[in-house]
C-alpha cells in the first residue's frame, strides 16, 4: 500500500523551448507513437493513475508517484513521466495525469505557471489550464486508447479534497499521512449500510453542473455504455448530432416540457460516445438552422435558451429535407474520424413525404445513421417507413416512437438509442476500418 508521504520534490518552474500544438480544455489529439515523454512546469508533483477498461486501478501498484516512481510501462523522474505504452501492465486502457501542490497545504491559486507537455514521436502538444483557485489536486489530461489507437485528451478537472481523496476515488488504497493522522469515526450502527461514493467524472465540463445533475449525467452515462456492450460495441466513439422540431404544432410540447426533458436525456449519449462530450444542434422548421453546440457543462443554460419555449430562428412548418440537407453540408465541411449520430426530434406530421424519403436515400454514401424519435403521438409518416426502404445500399435509419418519454426507463431509452446504431456502422464500413473495429462483429 503506497504510503502518501512525500519524501522529496524535485521540480523547478522551467521555460519549455519546444514549438508546441497547445490544447484547450476537452480537447483531444492522436498520438503516433507508444513512447510518450510527459513533462509538467510549476511548482508541482506528478501523479500518474493506470487505468482499466472500469475506469479504476487493477491495485495500488497501479499508481505511479513521488514515493512510487515505477510501473510497468512508466517511470517518473522529478518533473518527467515516460510511457511505453505498450508495457503498460495487461488490461491498461488509459494514463490520467495529475498535478498536486509540491508544498502541503497550498492550493492553486498559490501555484503558477502550471502546463504539461506531451512528446510522442514527431508530436507535441501543451495544455495550460486556467481558472484555478482552491483545488489541490488536477486531472491535467489522459492518454487514453480509442479504437486501437493512443490519444491525449486535455481535461483541467480539480479536485478540493487532494491527491489521497483523487485517489480513492480511481480504487487506490492509500494511507494517511502521519503528519496530519485523521480523525477516528465511530462506526456506523450494524444496520446501516454506507452509501458508495459516486465515481469520479472526467465528462468535459461536467463539474459546472448542479450536484443532481451531475450525478444523473453521470449514471445515465453509464447507462449508454452498458447499451453498447449489449449491442457489443462497448469501444464504438461517434460524432452525435441533435435535430429538434420546432414547427408550430410542437408549442405545447415546449410549454409543457418535453424538449427539456428529452435532450436532458440524449446528453448522456454524446458524454458516453464523443471524445469531447458534446452535440452540434440544429433546429427543423421551414428551414434547417445550425444553433449553439451543446457542451455538457453548459447544460442548463442551454435548455433554458433553445427548450424553454419553441424557438422561432427556423420558421413554424416542416421541411424534413433542408435540415437534412444541412446536416450533411456541416458533415461534408467538417468530416471527422468517427461516424456520426443523428437524434432527430420529430413531433410528426411528416408534410413531404416524398422528399424526406428522397433525402434520406441521397444520404445514404454519407457517414451519417438518423436515428428519428416520435414525440408527438401523431402520425410518424416515412419516418416509421424508413427501416423498410428498398433499393438502399445500407439502411441508414432508425425510428422509434417515445410518445411515453415519462414512463420509458432510462435503460430502456438507451437500449433503443442504439440498437441499430452499431449495426449501421458494421455494414457501413469496410473490414479492418477503426469504426468498424470499435462496433465489434
Amino acid at each position: 500500500m503506497p504510503q502518501l508521504v512525500r519524501q522529496r520534490t524535485v521540480v523547478d518552474d522551467r521555460e519549455d523551448p519546444m514549438s508546441v500544438t497547445p490544447l484547450s480544455a476537452g480537447q483531444n489529439a492522436p498520438l503516433p507513437d507508444t513512447t510518450v515523454r510527459v513533462e509538467v512546469t510549476g511548482a508541482v508533483d506528478l501523479t500518474a493513475l493506470v487505468l482499466g477498461a472500469s475506469g479504476t486501478v487493477s491495485s495500488d501498484a497501479d499508481m505511479v508517484f513521488f514515493n512510487q516512481t515505477t510501473a510497468p510501462g512508466a517511470r517518473l523522474t522529478g518533473s518527467t513521466l515516460d510511457l511505453t505504452l505498450g508495457s503498460l501492465r495487461p488490461g491498461a486502457e488509459r494514463v490520467v495525469l495529475v498535478a498536486s501542490p509540491a508544498t502541503d497545504g497550498q492550493t492553486f491559486a498559490t501555484v503558477g505557471g502550471v502546463a504539461v507537455t506531451l512528446t510522442s514521436g514527431p508530436f507535441a502538444a501543451r495544455y495550460a489550464p486556467e481558472g484555478l483557485s482552491t483545488e489541490t489536486a488536477l486531472v491535467l489530461c489522459e492518454v487514453y486508447l480509442r479504437g486501437g489507437a493512443w490519444k491525449v485528451r486535455a481535461v483541467g478537472q480539480g479536485y478540493a479534497d487532494g491527491l489521497a481523496g483523487l485517489a480513492r476515488d480511481f480504487g487506490v488504497d492509500v494511507a494517511d499521512d502521519p503528519a496530519t493522522p485523521a480523525t477516528p469515526v465511530p462506526p456506523p450502527p450494524p444496520a446501516a449500510t454506507p452509501a458508495p461514493e459516486p465515481p469520479v467524472s472526467l465528462t468535459k465540463g461536467a463539474e459546472k453542473l448542479p450536484a443532481l445533475m451531475r450525478e444523473t449525467l453521470d449514471l445515465r452515462k453509464r447507462l449508454v455504455t452498458v447499451s453498447l456492450e449489449k449491442k457489443g460495441a462497448a469501444g464504438l466513439r461517434a460524432r452525435v448530432i441533435g435535430v429538434l422540431d420546432v414547427s408550430g404544432s410542437t408549442a405545447g410540447l415546449y410549454r409543457r416540457g418535453v424538449f427539456t426533458r428529452a435532450v436532458e436525456r440524449i446528453m448522456p449519449v454524446a458524454a458516453a460516445l464523443d471524445d469531447d462530450a458534446e452535440m452540434q444542434m440544429f433546429l427543423m422548421g421551414a428551414r434547417g438552422v445550425r444553433v449553439d453546440d451543446l457542451q455538457v457543462g453548459d447544460l442548463p443554460q442551454w435548455l433554458e435558451r433553445w427548450t424553454g419555449r419553441r424557438p422561432v430562428e427556423a420558421g413554424g412548418v416542416n421541411n424534413e429535407r433542408a435540415v437534412i440537407d444541412e446536416v450533411l453540408r456541416y458533415v461534408a465541411t467538417q468530416p471527422a474520424d468517427v461516424p456520426t449520430l443523428v437524434l432527430f426530434f420529430h413531433d410528426g406530421g411528416v408534410t413531404d413525404n416524398r422528399g424526406t424519403e428522397a433525402a434520406i436515400r441521397a444520404a445514404v454514401p454519407s457517414p451519417v445513421f438518423w436515428q428519428f424519435i416520435g414525440l408527438g403521438r401523431s402520425n410518424y409518416g416515412i419516418l416509421a417507413k424508413l427501416d423498410d426502404l428498398r433499393g438502399r445500399t445500407v439502411d441508414n435509419t432508425g425510428f422509434f416512437a417515445l410518445d411515453d418519454i415519462d414512463a420509458v426507463p432510462d435503460s430502456t431509452l438507451y437500449d433503443r438509442l442504439v440498437q441499430e446504431f452499431p449495426d449501421w456502422v458494421r455494414a457501413y464500413y469496410p473490414a479492418g476500418h477503426p469504426a468498424r473495429v470499435a462496433a465489434g462483429r
